[in-house]
Order: structure tokens, then C-alpha cells, then sequence
């Protein structure tokens, strides 16, 4: 490992440590942040939702955190039906919306997929990367949502929920469909 390789494990460490403190302080103090006012909501939401990603997000991009969850999580049973939910619920036009936006850099495709055999290894561990990295987060939002409605407030627990979805569930299941779309050429690998 070069020294900034190590430089790189050690600032996206301490990142996602200042997150998920930021994160704990969210999550205890969720009951104080709900409000009536639409202005409010749509900013606290957001703002708990990127700092709970962004928490499993660094530290995902430094260590192998998706290995907590066992290979079998990973495992696309039936790919081709998969695929076809996918394309139902939007993802192929949510993953367009992606390539126009955030993913529009070329470069940044490359550090996933570089088109060799080794690197479709590779991208599947960065596919389970990121899933881990929105799964985990998607389950805790959910769970502040719940929280929300439990409270009474029933615009922070929608406009929470339409956030973690997008922000989310969509990056999860595109992921998702990606390896079904490879599943008989990793299957091969």
C-alpha cells in the first residue's frame, strides 16, 4: 500500500468517524427537528439523509464494509426477473439521470469498470460497496421515518421517505441490477 494510499484510508476514516458523530447527534435528537414548516422538513431530511450516507459512504470507500453482510445478501436468485422489476420501477432511467449528473466524468466510470476481465472482478466489489454504503442507511432512515409518523408528523416522515428512496433505495437496486445484468459472466469469473 503506497503512502497515499494509507493518507487516503486515514482521511476518509476520520470523515465518516466526524459523520457518524454528526449522525448520532441527528438520530438522538430526531423528536426536536420535526416540524410543520415545508421549508424545514425538506432541509432536515435532506440533511440526514446525505450525513447518514455520507458516514457509510467514507468508510466504505476505505475498508471492504460490505463483507459485514454475508455473500449471500449479494446473490441475485432469479436475474432476468430482477431486471425486468427494475426496468418497471425506473431504474434504467434513474441510472440515465445519473450518467447526465453525478456520473457524467468518464475518469470516474473508469475507477469502477476499466473494460479488462480483471476489472469486472472489481466492479463487483465496488457494486457491493456502494450497496452496502445506501443499504445501511436506507434501513436507518426508514427507521427515522417511522419515528416521524410515531410523532405526529406526517409531511417530515413522507418527504424523508421520497428523500431515502431516491437517495437510497434506487442506488441499492441499480446496483443490484447491474450484477444481475453480468450474473452469467461473473458466474463464469
Amino acid at each position: 500500500m503506497t503512502i497515499k494510499e494509507v493518507f487516503s484510508k486515514i482521511l476518509l476514516s476520520l470523515g465518516s468517524a466526524f459523520l457518524f458523530y454528526l449522525s448520532k447527534d441527528i438520530l438522538l435528537q430526531w423528536p426536536v427537528f420535526q416540524t410543520d414548516s415545508t421549508g424545514q422538513v425538506i432541509l432536515y431530511c435532506l440533511i440526514a439523509n446525505i450525513i447518514i450516507l455520507g458516514a457509510f459512504a467514507f468508510v466504505g470507500f476505505a475498508w471492504p464494509t460490505y463483507k459485514l453482510l454475508p455473500e449471500g445478501y449479494y446473490k441475485i436468485s432469479n436475474p432476468d426477473r430482477f431486471q425486468e422489476m427494475g426496468r418497471k420501477v425506473g431504474l434504467t432511467l434513474f441510472q440515465k439521470f445519473l450518467l447526465l449528473t453525478f456520473w457524467k466524468d468518464k475518469k470516474q466510470r473508469k475507477r469502477y469498470f476499466d473494460g479488462s476481465r480483471s476489472g469486472i472482478k472489481h466492479w463487483v466489489i465496488q457494486s457491493k460497496s456502494s450497496e452496502f454504503g445506501h443499504f445501511i442507511p436506507f434501513v436507518i432512515i426508514i427507521g427515522l421515518s417511522i419515528w416521524s409518523l410515531v410523532l405526529g408528523f406526517w409531511t417530515m416522515a413522507f418527504v424523508n421517505l421520497l428523500l431515502n428512496i431516491f437517495i437510497n433505495l434506487y442506488p441499492v437496486l441499480l446496483q443490484r441490477m447491474h450484477r444481475a445484468r453480468l450474473s452469467r459472466i461473473i458466474d463464469r469469473l
